[in-house]
């Protein structure tokens, strides 16, 4: 006897057939769903408020999960018509199940109403293939819908809204007033008294001031250094130093000619033919200059009770003219010193 073959009938073989792929399918889609759940880079994205109105302010987050080894990018914001960007930045970054998560945020002014749409955007990043290298790849973030309300909608269907108050009568504040106008009134007073100071200022007649003769001027000067008494505490060439200009300024001013600039040589060279001094006054003024360059520049020594300016008073006063109208000349020092 030949083998029997058993055979399965058509329409038994279809069923285990479809339901073989159907297992096949669903066994791919769970492990399509595990990987990209738990894939080395995820994305989500999603705003604060659903319900905006116009003028708010939303903030769009935008949050990647990936591996420590990946390195993420800004966002590439796109901003739909309706939407005003207001600024961006990124939170710092978290561990949470020995992955990292980084949250990018954008904050958006709402300028229409209707519904709007913020469009999948895509977050670069680099990651590491099988030899290290890094690799640039992106992933796209979901796109988010919602609807922007308007107030005049909202305000249509409030139940709280009340009829206008009547008009309120108000008293005025002339307490108020009146405290303000002595203020205005002390200020202006003020003002008014601190002109009239300064006009009463501005009105004074400068003080005449008399201009001193270069004889007075002489004699004065030599009063001061009489009084240093630097002979005597032996400061002698800061002395004779001081003597000396104050001679050579009155000859300057008295006779017109740069004794303070020139030396004695010049000085005595512009006596020769000088005629407005007697010879014996040329001697004495020759004298006078020789006598404190000595000191000054050879240091030469001074007898204790010696008092140079003497001499020079004694020329001054001989050579100072007489007053006009007046037989006597001047003796001493000027009333005015």
């Amino acid at each position: 006897m030949g083998k029997e073959i058993y055979q399965i009938p058509g329409r038994w073989l279809f069923a285990v057939t479809t339901c073989l792929t159907a297992l096949f399918l669903l066994l791919a889609n769970i492990s399509i769903a595990w990987s990209v759940e738990l894939g080395p880079v995820n994305v989500d994205a999603r705003i604060d408020n659903t319900k905006p109105t116009l003028g708010d302010v939303i903030t769009y987050s935008i949050t990647v999960t990936h591996d420590p080894d990946i390195v993420l990018h800004m966002p590439e914001y796109v901003i739909p018509e309706g939407l005003e960007k207001v600024e961006n930045d990124k939170r710092k970054a978290i561990t949470n199940n020995q992955q990292n998560s980084q949250e990018f945020w954008l904050k958006l002014r709402i300028d229409k109403t209707g519904p709007l749409t913020l469009p999948a955007i895509p977050v670069w990043f680099d990651a590491p293939d099988q030899n290290k290298k890094l690799v640039r790849g992106k992933i796209l973030t979901p796109a988010i819908n919602f609807e922007v309300q308007s107030l005049l909608k909202l305000e249509a269907n409030a139940s709280d809204i009340k009829d206008i108050k009547p008009l309120a009568d108000i008293q005025a504040p002339w307490a108020h007033y009146i405290w303000k106008g002595l203020g205005v009134l002390c200020l202006l007073a003020l003002a008014y008294f601190l002109w009239k100071k300064w006009q009463k200022k501005s009105n004074k007649q400068p003080e005449t001031i008399i201009a001193l003769t270069a004889e007075q001027q002489a004699l004065k000067e030599l009063q001061e250094l009489k009084k240093h008494d630097w002979m005597k505490l032996g400061r002698v060439r800061d002395h004779f130093f001081e003597l000396s200009e104050i001679f050579r300024r009155y000859l300057e001013n008295r006779y017109h000619f740069p004794a303070q600039e020139w030396t004695t040589e010049e000085i005595i060279t512009h006596f020769k033919s000088f005629s407005d001094l007697s010879d014996s006054q040329k001697l004495q003024a020759r004298t006078i200059l020789a006598e404190s360059d000595k000191v000054k520049f050879a240091k030469a020594e001074v007898e204790a009770h010696y008092d140079p300016i003497e001499p020079v008073t004694q020329f001054i006063k001989e050579v100072t003219p007489a007053p006009v109208g007046s037989e006597e000349t001047i003796s001493g020092t000027p009333k005015n010193l």
